[in-house]
């Protein structure tokens, strides 16, 4: 995303940790700008967006932030059938950290109450699925209460103006773009429209009243418009009475030109004018974005928000390779102060065009999902720019095994696969792939493979 608005707060997302939410027990992430989850179906991954969401997401109701028996982690069961973490006075945990905040003087308000350090200044928030009394005599279950609160003091409730600055904007894996798009409430195109009015001077509201005005009389001095107009208002007469009709009218629009701007909707295929229906999924999509960021570039710039977090799962679903590589480039490599991205994924062509630095692997195990992170490997500048470029060029296959052979060329590449085979071996049913890293430079890779846990 390329945010190219002036005077606009900054901020970076550089921590989160999860306790006891779903399948992710213990989880201790450090995040680098532009970061791509990868992982497996079940890895936890939109469990990890909801985590998020928990702590960032204002639009979120408080019905939806109290959770229930099934959203704590299963291995926290004793093992009896009728074990209830709730009567056992387990908690759910959720935190992020943020820095890098102290150039913008209303985060740094906003965030008085949730600083854990000060030098640098960093802050904390915390959502807390937690006991708020000593429960019910009889049943021993407490009543409990989801609550975010920010630094390490519980009863610091974060204010509304933090809500307010920093903006999670997160999208589904699959939703419903063209209605989103027709929808005022949900769409991106609202926030440029508004501003588009605001803009308007007195002047022009009027002349395009005027003209609307104008627009329908004509259209209504039209023999059958006429004819059908009066038809609709005779047969509700017919129907309720005098007392009870309704006064009926026929128009093109309103006349009222904020209402003409809020009705304005977008047509595809230039002079054409074809409804976004006709558009194909993956068009619409791309169509979504560009909005989205238009608008949030827009609101940024007016100060009406500092930061935004936006967290989007899986969105390979409807887009073609290529467009994929183009957009997510784009986007992973735009992140910058003002807003952080969250990408989590299960494509090939999205990991390989990431900063390699900024890849993560979620990885499920025994009930648990774990998190590695490649920015842990200690590599030189020039060796993290050998394995961009190695990630690029192989479509990053080598993220998403489990396993790893790393071979010196192609021959290899082509033989161990064939030489397995042989012997009733499957590399790919055991999720081990065989990497040519084309020379001997071997170390660097098996530190990267470390620190992501591939074997």
């Amino acid at each position: 995303m390329h945010i190219e608005a002036t005077g606009i707060g900054a901020m970076r997302l550089t921590r989160i940790t999860v306790r006891n939410f779903r399948n992710l027990a213990d989880l201790d992430i450090r995040l680098r700008p532009g970061a791509v989850f990868v992982g497996e179906n079940r890895a936890g991954k939109t469990n990890l967006i909801f985590a998020l969401r928990l702590v960032l997401d204002a639009g979120l109701s408080y019905a939806d932030r109290q959770l229930g028996p099934e959203d704590f982690w299963d291995g926290l069961s004793d093992g009896t059938p009728d074990w209830d973490p709730m009567a056992a006075g387990e908690i759910i945990e959720i935190s992020v950290e943020l820095d890098d905040f102290s150039d913008d003087p209303r985060l740094v308000a906003a965030l008085a109450d949730a600083l854990i350090t000060e030098e640098p200044l960093r802050a904390k928030l915390t959502y807390r699925f937690s006991p708020v009394d000593d429960g019910d005599e009889e049943t021993g279950t407490a009543q409990y209460q989801g609550r975010i609160y920010g630094g390490t003091n519980d009863e610091a409730a974060i204010s509304a103006a933090l809500r307010r600055y920093i903006h999670l904007e997160t999208l589904g894996a699959l939703r419903d773009v063209e209605t989103d798009i027709r929808s005022w409430r949900r769409s991106p195109l609202r926030n440029l429209l508004q501003a588009a009015s605001r803009a308007l001077g007195e002047d022009d509201l009027v002349a395009v009243r005027d003209t609307m005005k104008s627009a329908n009389e004509k259209i209504n001095d039209l023999e059958p418009i006429t004819q059908l107009g009066q038809s609709i208002s005779a047969r509700l007469l017919d129907m309720v009475g005098q007392a009870q009709a309704m006064y009926t009218e026929l128009a093109a629009t309103p006349d009222d030109p904020l209402r003409i701007i809020r009705n304005m909707r977008l047509f595809v295929e230039g002079d054409a004018h074809r409804a976004l229906a006709t558009a194909s999924v993956g068009t619409l999509n791309v169509l979504y974005l560009a909005l989205l960021e238009l608008g949030l570039e827009q609101r940024l710039s007016e100060s009406d928000i500092a930061h935004v977090v936006m967290a989007i799962e899986e969105p390979e679903a409807h887009l073609h390779p290529h467009l994929q590589r183009l957009i997510f480039r784009r986007l992973l490599a735009g992140a910058d102060k003002s807003h952080t991205v969250a990408v989590t994924t299960q494509s090939p062509h999205i990991a390989s065009v990431a900063d390699p630095r900024s890849l993560v692997v979620l990885r499920a195990a025994d009930g648990a999902t774990s998190a590695r992170a490649a920015h842990a490997a200690a590599l030189t500048d020039i060796e993290w720019a050998d394995i961009g470029r190695y990630l690029d060029a192989t479509r990053a296959e080598l993220v998403f095994a489990r396993s790893v052979l790393l071979v010196e060329g192609f021959a290899e590449e082509v033989l161990l696969p064939a030489m397995a085979r042989t012997m009733s071996l499957d590399l790919d049913k055991l999720g081990i792939s065989v990497c040519a890293i084309h020379g001997t430079h071997f170390s660097s890779y098996v530190k990267f493979c470390e620190a992501l846990g591939i074997r």
